[in-house]
């Protein structure tokens, strides 16, 4: 039966709304109205999918093995504040902290990025400024392998005023941030110097995360933990009931503070394929071996196979398992059930082409973002996965409790994620290895994300070492889903695109296509906006333009071409042209800042003979590729499908016979004899071990078919 619509007349199909973002697990002819196929740097805030915000590179990086970094705000104090009374004249001298020169400053912190490459531990104060000479900034006192792909730093807080039934601290606190790579002896730097610290007496190990007060550091199977307000030292251990040391069945792939449901504070351990807990919250270490399940089993069955992509958002913690993503709501219970659900299904697009090794994925949380950053046809992390909380945030919206994946944002490589609070504001950044070097040969580049401009900048560096910023626009894309009333075919006609978010130029690009073969181009066209000053300070139109005051983004209602029959251009998939499906999608890609808010879709019926068609074998083998490009080729007979006349086979028959002893009379017994016959391609021995099988299996049967009918 035909549709109402395709009976009646041309059929247009709308799709709006995409709240739910990204889904390409799921048949494009059953996703939902609020869904779309892939997107590519683009946000779906408010339901408009468009360009995401800009990345900016802060600074070129030492060139060479690039192996993490973090974002370490110190806040060692070097003089206390001071309150005094001169003949009734109260004066108060703030607080001071220190500086890398040893001097004192009047601030609450100074925040420093901090980063390791071929062994050797730099920092970069606020503001980022990109230094003439790195050595400058290279913490002398440090040296670590160059070898080692990836440093773990850990920031922790040193000799807290903390007390116990049994010690008791009062040392001002001050922050640290701890440096291993599993070989050396471990470093620390607390902000007051431009040397840093190496010990033996730290433990050497790898994994590491503040809890409880307590440094811990896996060695392999064997987590260890610290004094109690001192992460440097491991006094305690040695000595009394609670010696601290916890061993695991495999080897640790991570770890991280974490507080439960009770508001207690754990430390959660991860093997590859086993999630454990230790209560780190009980500072009092004597009561460690006579608390109940001090050590336990978290999640049995599942691990982390990354210890970088460990995050937390939506007050959940998050990471990579060897299937996919997890959280930390998988279970109700404190096991999980045997249904294991991965919260990155939806990217399935990007997950079945990662690269075999995913030990590297790094991850962090931002604001209502939850960005992974995984290798994608690559070794090092090309895509970045994003779901945003907030793409539908209306307070009272019952659909704001769930999140939606905006697709893959690309352009850098990261290596690591760190956030903190810098001034005030919340920032977030990373470590990328890019692919191209800026021009003082360094591929390394830290770079800030969320920027409020809706396009890329970095730096080139100057012969005079200085630097000059450089701008790229964002390249995005958004795919919609099949849209049609999934019964006869249509011929496509024309699609309309309500665009808005429009900023500065945009070049655009609408394609479609069918369930089968490949895009083709229907509008091509470059937009004109003028939405940010640098488009018209310094012309004629200055004062014109300022006296409009705030400038908005622009809007557009675009109409593509009637689709063109090229009768020339064939799929092996179909006899029928590009144009001819029983549904269509629309491929928007565009570069500079830009959204997609509407897409219509009209489509004409399209007559077919209600008749049989005569059925024959297909001569030549299909080729299609994941573009929908298609290639009908001869290829050599498939060698599953024929045996090659080198194969030798060898048959046996044999003859066994079974004799069963009555029951009654055990002077008496009853025979039967059978035959099997067996084909082997191994040997003829073979052929005749497996049919002596089947002959003995025979002939036991028969006996006992018999024996149960005549009883003797």
């Amino acid at each position: 039966m035909k549709s109402e619509n395709i009976t009646s007349g041309r059929l247009k199909k709308v799709s709006t709304g995409w709240i739910q973002g990204v889904n390409s697990v799921r048949n494009p002819w059953s996703l939902p109205e609020n869904q779309f196929k892939w997107g590519v740097n683009v946000t779906v805030r408010g339901g408009i999918v468009q360009t995401r915000p800009g990345h900016k590179m802060q600074l070129s990086l030492p060139a060479g093995n690039f192996q993490g970094g973090v974002l370490f705000s110190s806040n060692k104090q070097k003089e206390a504040a001071l309150t005094q009374d001169r003949d009734g004249v109260i004066t108060t001298t703030p607080a001071k902290i220190f500086d890398v020169d040893g001097n004192g400053v009047v601030a609450s912190e100074l925040s420093y990025m901090v980063f390791a490459v071929n062994g050797n531990v730099y920092y970069s104060p606020f503001p980022l400024v990109q230094p003439s000479n790195w050595e400058d900034y290279r913490l002398k006192n440090i040296a670590m392998s160059p070898d080692v792909d990836q440093f773990v730093f850990a920031l922790a807080t040193r000799s807290a005023n903390l007390s116990t039934g049994s010690q008791e601290f009062a040392t001002p606190a001050h922050r640290i941030v701890m440096i291993q790579d599993g070989i050396s002896y471990p470093s620390y730097w607390d902000g007051a110097d431009k040397a840093g610290v190496q010990l033996s007496t730290i433990p050497v190990g790898y994994w590491m995360a503040y809890s409880g007060n307590r440094m811990w550091i896996a060695d392999k199977n064997i987590v260890l933990a610290s004094d109690l307000g001192d992460p440097t030292s491991f006094q305690e251990r040695t000595t009394g009931t609670s010696r601290g040391d916890f061993s695991f069945s495999r080897p640790i792939t991570g770890m991280t503070s974490y507080v439960g449901q009770d508001t207690s504070t754990r430390l959660i351990v991860f093997t590859d394929r086993s999630t454990f807990q230790l209560k780190s919250g009980i500072l009092d270490r004597d009561q460690w071996v006579t608390t109940e399940n001090f050590q336990s089993t978290l999640y049995p069955t599942v691990g982390c196979v990354a210890g970088k992509s460990i995050a937390f958002q939506a007050g959940q913690m998050w990471w990579y398992a060897q299937g996919g993503l997890m959280t930390g709501d998988i279970a109700a219970t404190s096991y999980l059930s045997s249904q294991v659900l991965y919260k990155d299904v939806e990217m399935a697009r990007a997950k079945r082409l990662m690269a075999s090794d995913p030990t590297k994925i790094c991850a962090t949380g931002f604001e209502n973002y939850l960005l992974y950053s995984i290798p994608y046809l690559q070794t090092l992390n090309s895509d970045t996965m994003v779901m945003d909380y907030a793409a539908a945030s209306e307070w009272g919206s019952g659909e704001s409790r769930f999140p939606a994946w905006a697709g893959v944002w690309t352009g850098t490589r990261p290596v690591e994620w760190t956030t903190g609070v810098v001034d005030g504001q919340s920032r977030c950044f990373h470590f990328s290895v890019d692919y191209a070097a800026t021009n003082d040969g360094s591929f390394n580049h830290l770079w800030e994300s969320f920027q409020p401009e809706r396009v890329d900048s970095y730096l080139q560096i100057n012969p005079d070492k200085t630097t000059t910023t450089l701008y790229n626009r964002i390249y995005s894309q958004f795919e919609t889903p099949l849209l049609g009333d999934e019964m006869d075919l249509k011929k496509f006609v024309y699609a309309e695109i309500e665009s808005t978010q429009i900023g500065g130029t945009v070049d655009l690009k609408v394609s479609y296509r069918g369930s089968k073969g490949s895009y083709n181009s229907i509008l091509e066209k470059r937009i004109l906006a003028v939405t940010a000053d640098y488009q018209w300070e310094n012309t004629p139109y200055e004062s014109e333009i300022k006296n409009l005051g705030f400038l908005n983004s622009q809007y557009r209602r675009l109409t593509t071409e009637s689709a063109q029959r090229n009768s020339l251009v064939s799929t092996c998939e179909s006899y029928l042209t590009d144009d001819v499906d029983k549904a269509f999608s629309l491929l928007c890609e565009w570069c500079g800042e830009f959204g997609v808010e509407i897409v219509r879709l009209f489509m004409d019926p399209w007559q077919e003979k209600s008749t049989g068609v005569p059925q024959g074998d297909e001569t030549q083998s299909c080729v299609v590729a994941q573009t929908g490009e298609t290639l009908s080729i001869d290829l050599l007979p498939n060698p599953y499908e024929q045996q090659s006349a080198n194969d030798n086979s060898y048959s046996a028959k044999v003859w066994k016979t079974v004799t069963l002893i009555c029951n009654a009379d055990p002077t008496k017994s009853i025979s039967a004899t059978a035959s099997a016959t067996f084909l082997s391609y191994i040997s003829f021995e073979h052929a005749q071990e497996e049919a002596g099988v089947l002959a003995m299996q025979s002939a036991t049967s028969a006996a006992q078919q018999f024996k149960a009918q005549n009883p003797c």
